[in-house]
């Protein structure tokens, strides 16, 4: 991780909302809790993409990439426009349930869970299979997406201690 960071290529902070699409080498960092973000690379093309969603379904006509189904149609979207489908490699994180919400309730999915939902579904209507996954848990992750060759590294936080 410290040659990355070492090396000369740009470092970006990803927010919640926002995606990337590019063909310039760059170190994408964003840290996810019950939020999703999916990494797309074409090594044929040298594009990577990634994006940080919040909510799964975008009920409006808007483009916000707040949500999952939004963002994720518009990555591949670009990817496509620049001829990238035919060797994308697709890679799913985050959705954790980081608040305690006390005893969970198994009929009632939790923000994360529904995003992980969403984010799958949407993939599988695009005709894309994710190739590596880190998905649910009670632990947020920070991220590190190298839009050079595609690798994604991850590292989970802390999990959170009650002070009662």
């Amino acid at each position: 991780m410290k040659n990355l960071y070492a090396s000369n290529m740009r470092n970006i902070y990803l927010k919640p909302g926002e995606v990337l699409v590019t063909g310039t080498p760059a170190l994408v960092s964003t840290i996810l809790g019950s939020c999703v973000a999916v990494t797309m690379f074409s090594a044929s093309r040298g594009l990577g993409a990634i994006c940080h969603a919040m909510l799964p379904v975008n009920c409006s006509q808007e483009t916000d990439f707040r949500y999952v189904d939004t963002a994720l149609r518009y990555l591949h979207a670009k990817m496509m426009e620049h001829d990238g489908g035919n060797d994308l490699v697709v890679k799913l994180f985050g959705g954790a349930q980081v608040l305690d919400t006390g005893e969970p309730a198994p009929e009632k999915q939790t923000v994360g869970d529904q995003n992980i939902a969403q984010a799958e579904a949407v993939l599988a209507s695009l005709g894309l299979a994710v190739s590596v996954c880190d998905t649910g848990g009670y632990r947020g992750r920070k991220l590190f997406f190298c839009t050079q060759n595609g690798d994604v590294y991850l590292r989970r936080m802390r999990a959170q201690t009650s002070n009662q």
